[in-house]
């Protein structure tokens, strides 16, 4: 099984926290369309962090 960059895990997972505070404060501030924009950023960053791993092509 491959790993994956180590880089691309850390920046979906940073996606994934700016995204959520993004979505908290576009709706405490009644903004709902950049709230559920931020709410899509959100879900794709969950489904990138726990998708399983892609093999590598072979060389």
């Amino acid at each position: 099984m491959v790993k994956p960059h180590p880089w691309e895990s850390a920046a979906y997972w940073l996606l994934y926290v700016v995204a959520l505070g993004a979505v908290l404060w576009h709706w405490g501030h009644g903004n709902r369309l950049l709230s559920g924009l931020c709410l899509v950023a959100v879900v794709v960053s969950m489904r990138l962090i726990a998708r399983p791993p892609r093999p590598r092509d072979p060389v």
